[in-house]
């Protein structure tokens, strides 16, 4: 199977070679790992600041969402709430589901409208 390319996967290569590097300066010449941060600098740079909010909201969601429960986010194209996120329980039910116009609000929202008792599932 071939991975797509993927930045931050790039980035976290790249400082793994830099460590290997201060272990065994002549195995990895600086040179060569200076260039691949460089190009991972750039990439990462890059990014439109929609992926970032994205992940940021997985995370928030993970984080108030019960063992076995997933959250799946996406973009919308509606641009006064471009966040959109649903919450399933472990069977694949819909729990929750919410437009935002921030992560923090959408988080809050999500919250709101998940089934009473699930912060004791945490």
């Amino acid at each position: 199977m071939t991975t797509t390319p993927n930045p931050i996967a790039d980035a976290v290569g790249t400082l793994k070679l830099i460590g290997m590097h201060f272990a065994a300066p002549t195995a990895y010449p600086a040179d060569a790992l200076q260039a691949a941060a460089a190009d991972c600098i750039n990439r990462l740079a890059g990014q439109p600041q929609e992926v970032a909010q994205l992940a940021l909201l997985y995370a928030a969601l993970v984080a108030i969402t019960p063992r076995g429960w997933l959250p799946h986010v996406t973009l919308t194209n509606d641009e006064a709430r471009p966040y959109g996120a649903i919450v399933t329980d472990a069977a694949g039910n819909v729990a929750a589901s919410g437009l935002g116009k921030t992560v923090n609000g959408l988080v809050a929202l999500v919250s709101a409208r998940l089934p009473a008792g699930c912060e004791e599932a945490l």
